[in-house]
């Protein structure tokens, strides 16, 4: 019975149906996945947005060409007439838009020889569609002028596609294989177009499709690694921006942030107290008798006292604590969440430790402070320093290595 059933007419028309349209049932859904993406990549592609655009023209003229050269398509749709005439069409423009795919992977020195090739194969295409127009049947006559000159001219292609690999082009590269698949299948169906080897006139050259993964795969390599260049790029100058911008807040000579740095740091500690109430405090220092040690052992002295001074006072600090260079031998603590009489113990801690650790050229270098606090939402930077400077000038005038805190309370913190 189950013979019987085979041998059927309408049994055989269903087998036939099915073993014609096979190769454009797996070739189909593989050319529409790769169209899906390079659809994605395609939009953001700036390099080789060519080559992108030619392989998407040459899949959806594949994707037409599979899809009206189908049987299944044949029977539901419109007449058989109309679609035999729209496969051989696109059987026609098949060759066209693969050489496209290879015109665009190549260089622009190399695209001359292939641009007449593809010109070849649209007057083929044209003198074709016109003899059909006519009623010469010439989609069909011509064949064997599409199928004949085919490994020659792609072989042309090929082989600049081959020199322009060995020259390092990986677009081209990524080429080779589906150009050598794609004319391989195509001589195939075109010795059975002529000679019929098999039952059934059907094509093998859609199984080609799946060389192009290969091409796709190329793209998507060549993105990821741009894309991690970039990222990489972009790390690097980051990077960069934030060394010079720390080098544009630092001092050079001692490694303290710098004036500018300071006026740009006040303005965003009295932002945030503002907010949230805290204190802050604000430490000024003046290394005594600097100038006597520029006179007396030269600049260099001086800039080792600085160096040396700043070094140690950067050691007792936090990050809460920003330390500055103001100007010449005066520098400057932030103190946030600091008030008053904390400020004055820091101070002091570190004007005894400079006191007892600093020395240059046999002197041991010594310190005046001034400290103010932070009076509220009516206060002002201005204010705060010109209190810190007031405090300053007392420590100076009361003797130097010492240490004073702004009006009204000026007991001595000294000692």
């Amino acid at each position: 019975m189950g013979d019987l059933l085979i041998t059927t007419p309408a049994a055989r028309q269903v087998i036939d149906t099915f073993f014609y349209d096979l190769p454009y049932v797996i070739a189909l859904p593989v050319a529409f996945l790769l169209l899906a993406i390079l659809l994605v990549y395609a939009s953001r592609a700036s390099e080789a947005r060519r080559l992108y655009v030619a392989l998407l023209q040459y899949l959806v003229v594949f994707m037409l060409w599979t899809t009206a050269d189908s049987n299944i398509v044949h029977e539901a749709f419109l007449t058989d007439e109309f679609w035999r005439h729209a496969s051989m069409a696109m059987l026609y423009l098949v060759p066209v838009s693969g050489n496209y795919v290879g015109y665009a992977a190549l260089e622009p020195e190399r695209r001359r020889g292939v641009l007449a090739v593809i010109a070849g194969n649209i007057a083929c295409f044209f003198l074709a569609t016109v003899s059909e127009a006519f009623g010469f049947d010439g989609y069909a006559r011509l064949l064997p002028i599409l199928y004949g000159t085919l490994p020659f001219l792609e072989g042309y292609v090929f082989w600049q596609l081959w020199r322009s690999a060995r020259l390092g082009n990986r677009n081209s590269w990524s080429m080779l294989f589906p150009f050598v698949l794609v004319t391989v299948l195509g001589v195939v169906d075109g010795v059975n177009e002529a000679a019929h080897f098999t039952a059934m006139p059907t094509h093998v050259m859609p199984f080609g499709v799946f060389s192009f993964f290969i091409v796709v795969m190329q793209f998507l390599q060549d993105r990821l690694v741009r894309e991690h260049s970039l990222e990489d790029a972009t790390v690097h100058l980051a990077y960069q921006a934030a060394i010079a911008q720390e080098r544009a807040e630092v001092d050079v000579l001692t490694g303290c942030r710098n004036r500018l740095s300071f006026e740009m740091t006040l303005r965003e500690e009295i932002t945030a107290v503002r907010q949230s109430g805290r204190p802050l405090a604000f430490l000024m220092f003046d290394i005594d008798h600097f100038k006597n040690y520029n006179d007396t052992y030269g600049h260099e002295a001086g800039d080792e006292v600085l160096r040396r001074f700043a070094g140690t006072v950067r050691q007792m600090l936090d990050k809460r604590k920003p330390f500055f260079r103001w100007g010449g031998e005066e520098f400057i603590v932030l103190c946030s969440g600091a008030d008053l009489d904390e400020a004055a113990v820091l101070g002091n801690t570190i004007r005894r430790r400079v006191g007892e650790s600093v020395v240059v050229c046999g002197q041991h270098v010594t310190v005046s402070i001034g400290a103010s606090t932070w009076h509220g939402s009516f206060d002002t930077a201005e204010k705060l320093f010109q209190r810190a400077d007031a405090a300053l000038y007392e420590a100076k005038g009361d003797g130097r290595n010492c240490l004073r805190v702004e009006p009204p309370a000026k007991t001595a913190q000294g000692g």
